[in-house]
């Protein structure tokens, strides 16, 4: 039987090797992150990589690692879904992802596009998308049953990162604890509940600790919607689009070009407050207000990606006719 003290010797190199920034390949990597998923390593190893890779910046190779040893460790889910679907993470990565990704799944759910959340239940700084959910009546499932459940009758499930994945939810929980995001919180964008039944959807700002998601995108199985904001900006600005691609078996489709300079916007400012983030959402999506160019962007894109519409084109045409349906 193998001890914890002879697990650790055994990973001793690769972690001084991370600890002065050499560079591991993503097997040796995806060996080491199953030993940190599993507690094989002690707490001060654990907190000695999380730091170091979290200051200095993950490679490709080591966010592939943690991601492939992940999904071994992901639990098992096979939603009964009548159609195509959207899966979307919520763990605070991105500025902004309180008003994206709940916007987002109220939108898509106009469509009647299943949409499926996995993240945290609350975030250290400011409002978590949770917290929005839950003013729009989506709570977090306490099980798979109750996911499937709320997807044949609501056409949304939250899943909170325990339930999805246990070992990669108690390293994204060492935040409160380190005072800093990890690689588990890049990782979480390419996890997908359903495993491969439904488009992923990732959210990033150029420069930020977001955009290291992109450094491993390519690498990541199954059918992506990638949406950037470049630097400066947030999925808070609603008068200029983001750049939006496909990612699909190692190939990248640009759907949208991001734009060049701020539109004026008639839109009012979006509340801080999570009942005030909802009750906006809720006029937007009611027709009380305009639909924010980039929230229905986004809406194309996935009407695309899940085959409500053929191309592109037809699918930019949905959305502009639900839009206009929304404000009449």
């Amino acid at each position: 039987m193998q001890t914890a003290l002879s697990v650790d010797m055994h990973f001793t190199r690769e972690i001084r090797r991370i600890l002065n920034r050499e560079p591991l390949d993503a097997d040796a990597m995806a060996r080491l992150w199953g030993a940190v998923l599993d507690e094989s390593l002690d707490d001060i190893e654990i907190g000695a990589v999380i730091a170091a890779l979290a200051i200095a910046g993950e490679t490709r190779e080591e966010l592939a690692g943690l991601y492939r040893a992940t999904r071994e460790r992901q639990v098992r889910w096979s939603p009964p879904l009548r159609r195509g679907a959207v899966s979307m993470a919520a763990y605070g990565l991105a500025a902004g992802e309180s008003l994206a990704v709940p916007l987002a799944c109220a939108l898509l759910r106009r469509f009647d596009i299943p949409v499926v959340i996995h993240g945290v239940l609350d975030s250290p700084c400011g409002v978590s998308s949770a917290s929005v959910l839950r003013e729009l009546g989506i709570l977090p499932c306490a099980s798979f049953v109750q996911a499937d459940e709320r997807l044949e009758s609501e056409g949304v499930a939250f899943l909170p990162a325990q339930l999805v994945s246990p070992a990669l939810a108690a390293l994204v929980a060492l935040r409160a604890r380190l005072g800093i995001e990890n690689s588990a919180h890049r990782v979480a964008q390419a996890i997908d509940p359903t495993h491969g039944l439904a488009v992923r959807v990732t959210l990033c700002t150029e420069a930020t600790a977001s955009e290291r998601f992109d450094a491993f995108a390519d690498d990541v199985d199954g059918d992506s919607i990638a949406v950037r904001w470049p630097q400066g900006r947030s999925p808070l600005n609603l008068s200029m689009r983001p750049r939006i691609e496909r990612l699909r078996d190692g190939t990248r489709e640009v759907l949208f070009e991001a734009d060049t300079q701020e539109t004026p916007s008639a839109l009012a400012p979006v509340p801080e407050d999570a009942p005030g983030i909802a009750q906006w959402i809720r006029r937007a999506t009611s027709g009380a207000v305009p639909v924010p160019v980039p929230a229905l962007a986004l809406a194309a894109a996935c009407l695309y990606a899940v085959g409500v519409a053929a191309d592109l084109n037809q699918a930019k045409a949905l959305a502009a006719f639900q839009a206009g349906r929304l404000a009449a």
